[in-house]
């Protein structure tokens, strides 16, 4: 599987968690729904978030 969100590229077994998507099925899901539907992602800096995985810019920062 991949480990990393393919949007915001988070790794997702690593905290901080805080109510972010980690079922990597789910994402893969999701991900398949933007892709076929030929809409386009936003960015976590742009929206504050992580459209796919809910991850914040705190979570982001606060894995590095």
């Amino acid at each position: 599987m991949m480990g990393i969100c393919p949007n915001c590229k988070i790794k997702l077994k690593e905290p901080p968690f805080n109510g972010r998507e980690t079922n990597e099925v789910v994402l893969t899901l999701k991900y398949r729904k933007f892709i076929e539907n030929k809409s386009k992602l936003g960015t976590i800096n742009d929206l504050g978030y992580c459209e796919l995985c809910n991850a914040s810019k705190d979570d982001l920062e606060g894995q590095k």
